[in-house]
Parts: C-alpha cells; structure tokens; sequence
C-alpha cells in the first residue's frame, strides 16, 4: 500500500491526475446507468445499451489509464506508440463489449461472475497493452507477484460491481456499483504502476515525440469526451423517448393498466427467477366482471368503457408490495403476487381484492353493480412454470364462473378434465357443423283468434353421435364465445328457409340472428342468396333479432335491417322487455314483430309486476301497430289472461314440445291440427 500512495503522491503531476479521475468518475457513472438499462431491457433496446455501455466503457479504461500516465513522470525522455495506443483503446472496447454480452444473456451464477471477471482482465489487458505503448531508452522490467495482484484486485473488484448491477436490494446499490468500478479501474491501474522499475538502457534509440504530452492529453480528454457526451445525450434522450414509448407500448389505453405486453414481460422476468432461485413463490389470479356483458351490451361500450376505467382505479389503489394487475383484454384482468409464504396470503388478496370491486360503481349513466370470478395458481402447490400457472388460473376462473355461490377457485386437477372437455367440445363444434350433426326443431307459432299456426320459430338441436342430444344452452354460449356461431347461424338460416319452401301452406319461419352475424359484412348477401336458392318468399323470412345484436353498433344495425326490410323479410325484436333499452330500440329500429320474453308471459296471471309489463308492452304493441306475440305460454291460464288483453300471437310448451322433422310434416301438411296431436299420435 505505502509503494501505491508513494506513486500516486510522488511520482504523478496532480493536475493531470485530477483530470484522469473526473475522466474516470464520470464515465463509470453513465457505464453502469447503461448496464442497468441494459439488463432491464429487451430486443433492440438492450443491444442499443449494450454498444454503447461496451464503447463508454472502454473510453472510461482507456482515458483513465492514458491520462494517468501522462500525470507520471517516469525521469526520463519518453514517447508512446500510436499503434498500440490506438489498440488498446480497442482492446477495452472489443473486451467491455464480450463482458456485457455476457451480462446480458448468461444465466445463474455465470451471469455475475463471467461478466464481472471479464470486466477486470480487460482492464488489465488494457493496462498492460498501453504499458507496452511507452517507448523509452531503457526496459521496463515486471514483479510477476505485483502483476498478479493488480488483475486479481480488479477482476474481483468488477464482480462485486456487476453484482451491485444486477441485484440493487437498496437504493444504495447503484451508488456502491459505480464506487465498485471506480475502485477496480484505479485498484488494477496504480498496483500495475508499481509492479515495475526502468533499467536504463542508452542501446535503445527513443524515436522523437510526434505530439507533445500537452496535444497528447488534450486529444485523450477530448476523444473522452465527445464519447461521454455520445452516451449521456443518447441516454437522456432515449430515456425521453422511452418513456413515452414504454407508456403507448406497455400501458392499456382505455384503461392506463399494464397491458398484455408488460404482463409478459413480468412474467418472463419472475419465471426466471422461479427457475433459479428455489425459494421464489409467485401466484396468478386471473378473474373477469360477472354481469359486464349484460350492461355492455344493453348500456352500450361507452358505458362499459367507464366501468373498466372505474375498475382499474381501484385494482391500482388497492395493489400492496410485489403484486402487479394488467388489463389482458376485455373485462379480464390478470394479478400477480409474490414474495409471500403462504396459500391463504393469496385468498386474502383475493378476499381484498372481491371486496374493493364489489361496491357498486357510479358512471354518468347511473350507479351498476358487478362481480367477479376469481381463478387462482400457485407455484407452492401448482408447479414452478409460469406459463402453466397462467393456463391455471384462467381454467379455475372458468370454474368459479360456473359456481354461482363462489367467487374464488384455487387450481385443481379436476379443472383441468373440465377445460379439455370444453376444448373437446369446441373442436366437436367445428366437426358436428362440417359433417353435419345439427337437426332444426320447430315450435308453433299460433294466432289467438283461431289457435292455428300461423308460423314456425326454427331451433337448433346438436345430436352428438356419442353424448346424444344435446341442449343449445348447453353450446350457443360456447359458439358464440368461439365466434363459430357465425357458421352455424348461416346453417340454421339455409336449412329453415330451405324446409320452409317445401310447404303447401304458407306460414311463416323465424330465425334467430347472433349479434356476431349482423357485423358481418356479407350477412345481407347470405341471406339474399339463400332466398335465391330456396327459392323461399321472403315475405315468409321473419329474422328475430335481441337487443344485445343492435346496441353494440346500433348504426350497422340499422343499415342491416333497412336493406333486408326492402327485401321484402320481416324483423321481429327477441326477448323484448329483458334490456334497459327495449323503449328507445322500438323508435329507432323499424321493426314488424314484437316478441315478450318468456320471463314476464309465464305466470302473469298470477303476477301483478309481470301482469302489468305484458300489458304495458301489448299497449305499446297497438299504440305503435306492431303486432306482439308471447313467448312461454305454459297453461290455460296464461292463454287466457293473454286473450283478454288482445295478444295477437301466442307461442310455448301449452300449444307441445318443439316438433322433429317428421312431426312438422304432420303438422304443415292438414294430417294433425296442433302439435299436441302430434305428440299424443307419437306416443
């Protein structure tokens, strides 16, 4: 130590060594702010701060070191060599860049002391290489012990560094990084200063000093800097510029949540750690909004879309330490909690979490309640890969959907038969509809005056060759979801129109419409073209729309209806009286048919709530001369409670089951009267 603070003291000009270690101060400070970026960043990011941590760097080493030795004074004429000058300038660049790739895409322990190490021998052979640059009438002769010292002091050194790099635990750590590489560039350099003594030789010639030491010093300071002012503009600048991108790229724009994008990047960042360090603990809850459908499409998306923001308030209000929420589409969010010890801390956020969002919600359209279905993971009892937890947590979600008493499920084997049963089914979706597994029931719609049928509402029926019969409640949902409705609509569509032109009477047929059709720009083309090819009157065509297939684009919707009325087909309002909006679509849409739910028909009367919203529709039915029918008639007494209040048409189980294939050819061809005598002459 006494033969270091001896060179530095006596043997160095303190005006050039001031120079060396502000050169040195200010170039470690961008170099580790660099490598922290690089080690936070990704794809185009991290290699952009990988070249220029790898050029300022190297700059840093090679202007401490040549500043330096212009500040010592060796006592005898002396020149340097531009050649190896020049090369080991590229020596700490080349040497920093194969240190921070190493930081960048090592693993494990690797990952510290590779880079850290390399980062201390590329400093020595820095050293070394500008050593050798001196020319000077006489030889340098080396102590091997002293060598020996300064690399080990600088590559331990710079892994302690890196360490401080790559895991800041305080907020200290980026302070100690840039001390570590300071105290490893002048550690390494000044016991390399006194690892030698000059043998004075007058047979070595010293060539004459191109540049002087003053020009020399000046072009060292100035290549310095220009290169520190290249890094610290580039950085401020690009940290200007990503921040704005991190914020457009990363964050949900309705919402201002982390998006699907940052999601994975958090989840690539804990998955690794999951995998390298055993005691990490990391769970995924993933969980929508219960009755978001509903409002969204009876309220209409701008309703909806206040709702979200609402929601995503109070997710990022109510956030502790190491969790993180992001919107991943839609009304679903993804949470992600870590660092905790125990199952039942992830129930209890959970618990928070139901309690903050179960609170009603004050929007400019009036005060809505929802819910929530929570599905949970976690690596203490669901595995260590993230991604799979992932898969977990949104197979449980589904689960709590499906158990209305319930609000949170933890991942269970039993969830995951469950999701491959609903994939299975979703690819036997696609099979029934191209080999056709489909059948259409009709259900009898009846006028009251007569109790003939006057039409016919055509139903979908799935016979699965293994499960049997199978409900549309049981697969519309899922189609719809899947988006295979669309398929399956045309189908209905085509088959109905094209039995219907078979008949000798002409009744009437209705279809039901998805709102997923009515968006589809070919939609009134299909329709068009099926009438050509059935040859059906499109008179007889009735399309039953749902209030949920206008409000989300009401002025498509319109369009679509307008067209297919001058068509000549018929468009009855579906489940009128189950949307907050039933009223207004009646003055906006030009309908021919209004539909009563079933909800309000069955029992109305015995009911005096559901008796008075029949008879305020059927009111508003004449007042508008729209003819009503009722859905759900049950029993004599709906019949004829609906008779005394002037109900045009009538339709439900009263009037028989929906009739098969065969039945309805009894029925359309005078052979029975009512679909009750079918059923009575079936069985």
């Amino acid at each position: 130590m006494y033969r270091i603070y001896a060179c530095i003291t006596q043997d160095h000009h303190f005006g050039l060594l001031a120079f060396a270690v502000a050169s040195c101060l200010t170039g470690s400070i961008i170099f580790v702010l660099l490598l922290r970026r690089m080690v936070r960043s990704e794809g185009r990011h991290q290699v952009l701060y990988l070249a220029l941590a790898s050029i300022i760097g190297g700059a840093t080493i090679w202007s401490t070191h040549f500043l330096s030795m212009l500040a010592y004074d060796p006592g005898v004429q002396h020149v340097y060599d531009p050649v190896l000058t020049i090369k080991s300038l590229l020596i700490a660049a080349v040497g920093l860049l194969i240190s921070c790739v190493a930081l960048a895409y090592c693993r494990g322990w690797m990952r510290v002391v590779l880079p850290g190490a390399l980062f201390g021998l590329t400093v020595a052979t820095m050293h070394y290489t500008g050593m050798n640059a001196v020319i000077l009438p006489g030889h340098i002769l080396w102590e091997a012990d002293r060598v020996l010292w300064s690399v080990v002091a600088g590559t331990v050194l710079g892994v302690m560094g890196y360490h401080r790099i790559l895991y800041p635990y305080t907020r200290y750590c980026r302070s100690g990084a840039i001390a570590l590489i300071i105290l490893a560039i002048c550690a390494m350099h000044f016991t390399g200063m006194t690892a030698f003594t000059i043998a004075l030789d007058s047979g070595v010639p010293v060539p004459e000093q191109l540049v002087s030491d003053q020009v020399f010093a000046i072009f060292v300071v100035s290549v310095a800097t220009v290169l520190y002012l290249v890094g610290y503009f580039s950085f401020g600048i690009d940290t200007e510029n990503i921040g704005r991108m991190r914020e457009a790229v990363l964050k949900d724009p309705l919402t201002g949540l982390p998006n699907r994008i940052q999601l994975k990047s958090v989840m690539a960042k804990l998955g690794r750690q999951l995998a390298e360090d055993t005691t990490m603990r990391v769970a995924v809850l993933t969980f929508d909004l219960d009755n978001f459908k509903h409002i969204n499409d009876s309220q209409g998306h701008a309703v909806g879309d206040e709702i979200l923001c609402s929601i995503a308030a109070r997710l990022a209000e109510t956030l502790g330490p190491a969790e993180f929420v992001a919107r991943y589409g839609g009304d679903e969010f993804v949470i992600i909690k870590w660092n905790f010890q125990r199952v039942d801390q992830v129930v209890a956020m959970a618990d928070r979490l139901n309690g903050v969002l179960m609170e009603p919600i004050e929007v400019s359209a009036g005060v809505f309640s929802v819910g929530i279905s929570i599905g949970a993971a976690t690596s203490i009892e669901d595995g260590r890969d993230i991604e799979d937890l992932m898969k977990k947590s949104d197979m449980a979600m589904y689960h709590a959907k499906s158990q209305p008493d319930i609000y949170l499920a933890m991942f269970d084997e039993a969830m995951a038969k469950a999701s491959h049963a609903r994939i299975a089914m979703i690819a036997d979706l696609r099979t029934a509809l191209e080999v056709g597994h489909f059948e259409l029931n009709y259900q009898i719609q009846n006028a009251m005056s007569t109790l003939e049928p006057e039409g016919f509402e055509a139903l979908i029926r799935w016979r699965h060759p293994e499960k049997g019969l199978i409900a549309p409640d049981d697969f519309i949902p899922l189609a719809e979801e899947t988006g295979l409705i669309r398929g399956i609509g045309l189908w209905v569509l085509n088959t109905a129109c094209e039995e219907a032109a078979k008949w000798t009477k002409p009744y009437s047929i209705a279809v039901n419409v998805a709102p997923q059709q009515l968006v589809q720009p070919s939609f009134v083309d299909q329709v068009a073209m099926t009438l050509d090819k059935t040859g059906l009157d499109p008179a007889r065509l009735e399309l039953e729309i749902t209030e949920a297939g206008m409000i989300n684009d009401p002025e498509n919707t319109l369009r679509v209806m307008t067209e297919l009325k001058a068509m000549g087909i018929r468009i009855a309002m579906d489940d009128f009286g189950t949307g907050y909006s039933s009223l207004a679509s009646l003055q906006a849409f030009p309908f021919d048919k209004i539909k009563i739910d079933r909800s309000f028909v069955n029992a109305a009367h015995s009911d005096e709530q559901r008796a008075a919203i029949v008879r305020s529709t059927l009111l508003l039915g004449h007042a508008l001369k729209i003819p009503v029918l009722a859905e759900g008639v049950e029993d004599e007494s709906d019949l004829e409670f609906l008779r005394a209040e002037n109900c045009a048409s009538v339709q439900g189980f009263y009037f028989g089951l929906p009739l098969s294939h065969e039945q309805l050819q009894q029925v359309v061809s005078g052979e029975v009267l009512h679909s009750t005598d079918v059923a009575s002459k079936a069985s």
